[in-house]
């Protein structure tokens, strides 16, 4: 007895099915694919504080470039903008445009910055989830300000599940709260 063509045809087409279907279930993601939603623990309110440097003085032909005498004044003018907000801590990177723009808000405050090596912001997607962990962890209910750069911003801007352009033009201050069990509110200004 010959098979009837059009069964092998289904029978192929069958075996592909359900051979993509087990591929796609056994599927992983990679942890940087990984989309996470970040909430605050139960009963608390956590509000999470994204700049970038005041200004970067590219043409100081320094290898770690300082503020721009714009970005000081900025520096200087963010204790108005957020000092009065109930900061706990301070985060920024080690570059010093970074840490100049963190010193006025930190000596307004009486807090020291904590500061973030160069070598971690190679793999900013891992610098950020890192960093949101801990702000989450160790400053659950309070304010935490993140003085960063490009990429991180930005990564941490999505990861928090923000919507149009991160706050990565000097003088942006986004100010995400983020709840137990709503979505975060994300308020934006410049200074």
């Amino acid at each position: 007895m010959e098979p009837i063509k059009g069964l092998r045809t289904v029978s192929g087409i069958t075996a592909l099915c359900l051979v993509l279907t087990l591929l796609v279930g056994c599927a992983t993601t990679s942890e940087d694919e990984k989309s996470l939603t970040y909430q605050s623990p139960p009963g608390t309110k956590t509000t999470i504080i994204l700049l970038r440097s005041g200004g970067r003085d590219v043409f100081s032909g320094e290898a770690d470039d300082p503020l721009t005498w714009e970005g000081r004044r900025r520096a200087q003018h963010l204790p108005e903008v957020i000092g009065d907000m109930g900061v706990s801590a301070i985060y920024c990177t080690n570059l010093r445009r970074n840490k100049e723009t963190a010193q006025p808000l930190a000596d307004h405050l009486g807090l020291e910055p904590i500061l973030v090596s160069q070598s971690r912001l190679l793999n900013y997607k891992k610098l950020s989830r890192d960093l949101l962990d801990e702000f989450f962890t160790k400053y659950a209910g309070g304010v935490v300000v993140w003085i960063g750069n490009l990429n991180n911003l930005e990564e941490m801007y999505r990861l928090l599940d923000g919507t149009g352009s991160p706050p990565t033009k000097y003088g942006d201050v986004f100010i995400v709260t983020v709840p137990d069990v709503t979505p975060p509110r994300i308020k934006k200004m410049t200074y």
